[in-house]
């Protein structure tokens, strides 16, 4: 599924890019709201946990993945317009490659970072399934200890945590399972 969605954004930009460099529009909704791909996300989602708080985070990952294209449309025209107001062949190339480079921005984080649709699209696929996986193993708990995995992290907001046994509340009040963050939880059953 990752895999997939990746390829798909990947396709989306090298389009993007031939149309730029033909001097034309590109129609970003069409290509970025594609029901096929989300639905077989969503498909995939639901096999993992199929829960109300799941429905509704998975509902929520649709949409942010639909409206991508907004900044997309958005950053794509701003350099279109650059090139169309030079003749400058050198310059024109200058702002391609640039755009290529930077990737079609898809995501503005709170602090102002600008991520690529590759990019933004693989960390927020991943960060839902293995969130819909931790959902499932604490559903599916008969206890309420869980295991954290341990793989020598280096990140400062998992270290205090790798290996250790917590409860559910423990879990909640931690600062594991943030985007990109690779932990799984494991139960502890005596």
């Amino acid at each position: 599924m990752l895999q997939n969605t990746i390829k798909y954004y990947e396709n989306v930009t090298n389009l993007a890019l031939k149309n730029l460099s033909e001097g034309k529009s590109f129609q970003f909704r069409k290509f970025m709201k594609n029901p096929s791909l989300l639905a077989a996300n969503e498909s995939h989602l639901l096999k993992l946990n199929n829960s109300k708080a799941a429905r509704d985070m998975i509902k929520k990952y649709q949409q942010d993945m639909q409206n991508m294209y907004k900044i997309a449309v958005k950053d794509y025209n701003a350099v279109l317009a650059k090139i169309k107001a030079t003749n400058d062949p050198i310059l024109k190339q200058k702002l391609l490659n640039d755009y290529a480079n930077e990737g079609i921005k898809g995501f503005t984080a709170k602090n102002g970072a600008r991520w690529n649709i590759e990019t933004y699209s693989n960390m927020y696929t991943t960060h839902i399934n293995n969130e819909l996986v931790r959902m499932r193993v604490r559903e599916d708990a008969k206890s309420n200890l869980f295991q954290v995995s341990d793989h020598g992290t280096i990140c400062e907001l998992c270290i205090p945590y790798e290996g250790r046994i917590l409860t559910g509340q423990e879990l909640d009040e931690s600062t594991l399972f943030h985007p990109r963050c690779r932990h799984y939880i494991t139960e502890v059953t005596a």
